[in-house]
């Protein structure tokens, strides 16, 4: 008994660890977004430094919208923040609340397409500008986190999905068709349980 709830304590850790990075990543993204140091030009023309956001190219003394070359890229980021979202609600509600094991493979594949698409976004943004200010910084550390937090998940969701054999807790088959009895899940034999 002690050790199942050692192994859920330990699940529980890593669920709420990959839920704080899954967090923090959403939180960066949000801050690139909105702020304006994508790229730092500071050998312009006119000699002045310049900071490109994706909404706004600014100089010292004024900003202007940039919105039209940075459509795509926005878009994808704001798709990215929304994936990013439900993964985070799907992680902390996985640690706290044991929503049905047949859907555990939500939680990981909305943290993959959230943090793949911010990767698509970063490589778009590069495509046709630098990338050296702190907004793009964020971004790239969001990645990171992101992709730190799809990992756990991705290990966590698989000891509690209903596929993992050895942790037949709380799960049971059920028939809606027929009154049949349901069937305990039974441990397949192993080399040194099967004798020749």
């Amino acid at each position: 008994m002690t050790v199942i709830r050692n192994e859920k304590k330990f699940d529980r850790f890593w669920t709420i660890t990959a839920g704080t990075f899954c967090l923090l990543a959403l939180v960066f993204t949000l801050i690139a977004l909105r702020t304006s140091s994508w790229t730092i030009n500071e050998y312009s023309t006119g000699g002045e430094v310049q900071w490109h956001g994706l909404f706004y190219k600014c100089t010292r003394l004024s900003c202007a919208a940039n919105y039209d070359e940075n459509f795509s890229v926005i878009f994808l980021c704001i798709m990215s923040i929304l994936f990013l979202l439900i993964a985070t609600i799907f992680i902390f509600l996985m640690g706290i609340h044991s929503f049905p094991r047949r859907h555990f493979y939500l939680t990981p594949l909305f943290a993959f397409i959230g943090v793949l698409l911010l990767f698509i976004t970063v490589v778009l943004y590069a495509r046709y500008s630098k990338i050296n200010g702190i907004s793009a910084r964020l971004m790239i550390t969001a990645i990171v986190l992101g992709y730190a937090s799809f990992a756990i998940v991705v290990f966590v969701a698989g000891r509690y999905s209903i596929f993992y054999k050895k942790n037949p807790t709380d799960f049971q088959y059920t028939k809606t068709e027929t009154n049949e009895i349901v069937k305990p899940v039974e441990e397949e034999p192993t080399m040194s349980n099967v004798e020749n």
